[in-house]
């Protein structure tokens, strides 16, 4: 009650107070330092979710473009400083130049349609008169999301990134380019119909890919592909419907792609691999973690009552109304999603696994050890 009359009076509305309560709570437990929690981390981790708060936040149409971009460095700084691998230089210049240059078009029709109209509030701005203008202003937002044929940065940044990184990447920062993308949609009077069968297909083409990983992040990383298709897809058919399903998919995916990525971290700090060949059988090791891995791949998966599947009905609802070429194609998504799903979870839960094979063997030959040695005692004080 009291929220509520806060809300009234300061004029606010529940993702602006939900953004500010997390950010409270961030900020004070950012003070806790640990010892495996320096300071310059958890400084970084403020300055980004600082950034993002502004971005939602903001009015102003330039703003929310250097907000957008700013929040760029913090996380380029987590992948190049708290990176695994040595392949993570390369994965920040794939994240890098894919942003910033796609973003650029969208800097210089800002720039105009300020000039022109005298505000960079979107309010007051007319609609988009030429299509070719409408795709170079959402082509950063794209990217951002991503969509295919522009989504070769996300893998390498989710895999090369820690997992701090990869889950603020997954929950937070691929849902700038929606957000951006729902704004800019209402000043558009054109039928993107190339584009949506593009993100239709890239969309089949991700879960496909899905089901060719042997790395446990990789598949997760390429399973954003495929959900944010759905998302571009809604937005560009525009309608109430379609718009809804965009907004629950996206935090339907923030929560379970974030959970994931977490669960095979947890994975990967107990038996150091991420491969799927000695990742396998570990409901025998670890039963707990297994069964949270269970619950995200169904919520992942679009199993009802999660937001997935309402997300997918309110699509379908309004993807009826407008082409039945889009329904049947994005019944095969929704139906290779749950595969891969399922892939993800089999995988990595039942099977036979290396690991497990080489911990039997080591612990039987060790019992074989001790058997010997107490038997040589035993002859020894025979004899």
């Amino acid at each position: 009650m009291l929220m509520y009359k806060l809300m009234s009076e300061f004029h606010l509305e529940w993702g602006i107070t939900l953004l500010t309560l997390n950010f409270s709570y961030f900020l004070f437990n950012s003070y806790q330092i640990k010892a495996n929690w320096p300071l310059s981390y958890s400084t970084i981790l403020v300055s980004l979710f600082v950034l993002l708060w502004l971005t939602f936040t903001t009015q102003s149409f330039i703003l929310f473009y250097v907000f957008f971009e700013c929040s760029l460095i913090p996380t380029i700084i987590l992948i190049l400083g708290w990176g695994y691998q040595p392949e993570r230089l390369p994965a920040s210049y794939y994240f890098l130049f894919y942003t910033l240059l796609s973003s650029l078009p969208l800097l210089f029709i800002i720039i105009a349609h300020t000039s022109i109209y005298s505000s960079s509030f979107l309010q007051f701005w007319g609609n988009f008169m030429d299509k070719m203008i409408f795709l170079l202003a959402i082509l950063s937002f794209l990217v951002k999301l991503p969509v295919y044929f522009a989504h070769i940065w996300l893998p390498k940044a989710h895999v090369e990134a820690p997992v701090t990184g990869s889950m603020v990447l997954a929950a937070i920062l691929l849902k700038l380019g929606g957000y951006g993308l729902y704004l800019v949609q209402v000043l558009n009077i054109y039928s993107e119909t190339t584009l949506m069968g593009v993100c239709l297909m890239g969309g089949i083409f991700s879960c496909l890919i899905c089901l060719r990983q042997s790395d446990v992040k990789s598949l997760i990383a390429y399973s954003s592909v495929a959900h944010m298709s759905f998302v571009i897809l809604g937005m560009l058919m525009s309608c109430t419907y379609t718009n809804m399903s965009s907004i629950l998919m996206m935090v339907s995916h923030g929560i379970c792609s974030s959970g994931l990525f977490y669960l095979s971290y947890l994975f990967y700090a107990r038996i150091w691999s991420r491969s799927f060949l000695l990742t396998r059988s570990m409901i025998s090791l670890f039963p707990y973690l297994c069964f949270w891995w269970l619950s995200l791949s169904f919520l992942n998966m679009g199993l009802p009552p999660s937001l997935n599947f309402f997300s997918e009905m309110y699509f379908f609802i309004g993807a009826f109304s407008l082409d039945w070429m889009v329904v049947g194609l994005s019944g095969i998504l929704c139906f290779l999603s749950s595969c891969y799903c399922i892939y993800l979870y089999s995988s990595t839960s039942h099977g036979e696994s290396l690991y497990i094979f080489k911990l039997i063997s080591m612990q039987l030959k060790g019992m074989y050890n001790r058997k010997s040695s107490s038997d040589s005692v035993t002859d020894f004080n025979f004899r």
